[in-house]
C-alpha cells in the first residue's frame, strides 16, 4: 500500500480556458460573494463562492470541489449514511480523534494493513477477547 498524494482538481474555468460570454452568468454582491452558472460548451460548471474564498464548484463531468478557508462543520441531527463506490482517501495534516459515544463495529471483507511509525498504546477497561 503506497502513500497517495492529494491534489485539488483544477476548475474548468482556468487561465487557459476562460468562460465565454454570453454563456457565463455571474451574480456578485457588494461584499464580493458570487454565484456563477457557466454554460460555456464542454466546460459547463456551477460555482458558489464566499468573499474570503470558500467555495463549492460543480465541474462538467459531475465532480464537486468544496474548499473551506477556515474551520468546517457538518452537523446531522438524525441518521446519516455514506456510500462511496470507489476508493476513499483521507489525509489529515494534524492530529485526529474519533470519539464514539456508543459501540463501534468495523467489518473488513479483505485484509487489514497498518503502518505505524511511532508507538502503539491500548487502554482496555473491560475484557480483551
Amino acid at each position: 500500500m503506497a502513500d497517495s498524494a492529494f491534489t485539488e482538481p483544477e476548475s474548468a474555468a482556468n487561465t487557459d480556458y476562460q468562460p465565454i460570454y454570453p454563456y457565463n452568468n455571474i451574480q456578485q454582491t457588494e461584499a464580493g460573494h458570487s454565484f456563477e452558472m457557466d454554460d460555456t460548451p464542454t466546460r459547463e460548471r456551477i460555482r458558489l463562492q464566499h468573499r474570503v474564498g470558500t467555495f463549492i464548484e460543480m465541474h462538467p463531468n459531475g465532480d464537486e470541489v468544496h474548499k473551506v478557508y477556515g474551520d468546517g462543520y457538518e452537523i446531522t441531527i438524525l441518521n446519516k449514511n455514506v456510500l462511496i463506490k470507489g476508493n476513499c482517501n483521507i489525509t489529515i495534516e494534524g492530529d485526529s480523534t474519533l470519539h464514539v459515544k456508543g459501540d463501534s463495529h468495523t467489518v473488513v471483507d479483505g485484509s487489514v494493513f497498518q503502518k505505524v511509525k511511532g508507538d502503539v498504546q491500548q487502554l482496555i477497561n473491560g475484557t480483551k477477547e
